[in-house]
């Protein structure tokens, strides 16, 4: 593509931390006609409408990362993450090879470890920054099972919550201009707002998203007086502080914030929550133990029917051998009558003689 072609092109970077509606942002978004990429990673029970992840930046941030001995799904508290001069010029060949429309971009919450990177990289390119309550985003991270780190290192879930936003927030507070800062709630219920908010920011020409792509019913909620943001809010201020300043920078369709969340927040894990989560881990015993239990009553049934599968076929060959007998003695008697046949004609034959 030529020179020209890329200095007009509107980009705009979508960043979050990973679990905080990005996918959801650019889906939205790529039906307003935002070009994110041919190559997207596919569905799978993760996303199972897809992440609308840009394939080639995943792999380039992939190959960074693990070039600097981190990992390379992005779980890292390193504060600087250095980019060797051979990745700047594959970067810039993925930017050459993508930007083939008036306005185009990607999703890759990776690239929030890389945002001074890119935004030096692409002076003119513009940011949506996305981020998520800390306890629906930890939950989400719990519920992953391929997240295997997080089920030996737990904390470690709110730790990177606070890494990534901490440089949301940052490169924000630097670079206002070129970002628009959004709740992915606020996202969810003003959409067309939400694009025309981009529209009027940047000077792009998006349409109205589809209506019919959102769908509540896989975006899985935890309330705000629910025991997870309680536990956060005692063992991890710092992450509702931080969520809070989120909410006071981040876009909002009439420019004023609410903080009614903040007054639902329960100071502590109430002791009620204690001894109601020693309840619920017996009752999950009991429950496994019924499952056992039907496993090894269904397994006892399973070997009966077996038995008596293998006895039914048992008996079926033995018949069948039986019915073999039977047509080989009906056989015989069928030539034997024949020669009976064969007899008596010659005995009329004799007699018609005599």
């Amino acid at each position: 593509m030529e020179k020209s072609q890329v200095e007009i092109s509107k980009v705009l970077i979508i960043a979050s931390m990973h679990r905080s509606g990005s996918s959801l942002t650019a889906s939205l978004l790529q039906s307003a006609g935002l070009h994110i990429g041919r190559r997207l990673m596919q569905p799978n029970e993760g996303n199972i409408k897809g992440y609308f992840e840009n394939n080639e930046f995943y792999d380039f941030h992939k190959t960074v990362l693990k070039s600097q001995g981190i990992h390379e799904d992005g779980w890292t508290l390193q504060e600087k993450i250095d980019v060797e001069d051979r990745f700047v010029e594959q970067a810039k060949e993925l930017i050459s090879g993508n930007s083939v429309s008036a306005i185009w971009g990607w999703k890759e919450p990776r690239t929030t470890l890389f945002l001074y990177f890119w935004g030096e990289l692409l002076p003119d390119a513009n940011f949506l920054l996305i981020y998520r309550a800390p306890w629906e985003v930890v939950d989400s991270l719990y519920r992953q099972n391929y997240y295997a780190i997080f089920q030996s290192q737990p904390e470690l879930a709110v730790k990177i919550w606070l890494h990534y936003n901490r440089k949301i927030i940052n490169f924000y507070n630097k670079f206002s201009q070129r970002c628009i800062l959004a709740n992915l709630e606020t996202i969810v219920k003003n959409t067309a707002i939400y694009t025309q908010a981009i529209n009027q920011k940047f000077q792009s020409e998006l349409g109205l998203p589809a209506s019919n792509i959102y769908d509540a019913a896989l975006l899985q909620t935890q309330a705000v007086d629910s025991h997870w943001a309680s536990l956060i809010n005692h063992y991890f201020p710092e992450a509702i502080a931080l969520y809070r300043e989120l909410d006071a920078r981040g876009w909002q369709p009439d420019e004023t914030v609410d903080f009614a969340w903040l007054e639902q927040l329960k100071s502590s894990p109430y002791r009620v929550w204690a001894f109601q989560d020693w309840v619920e881990v017996r009752n999950l015993e009991k429950y496994r133990n019924t499952l056992q239990s039907e496993l090894q009553q269904n397994q006892s049934q399973l070997q009966q029917q077996g038995e008596q599968f293998q006895q039914s076929q048992s008996q079926l060959e033995s018949r069948t051998e039986e019915l073999g007998q039977t047509q080989s003695q009906w056989h015989q008697t069928q030539d034997e009558l024949e020669d009976t046949k064969t007899q008596l004609h010659q005995v009329r034959e004799e007699l018609g003689q005599t």
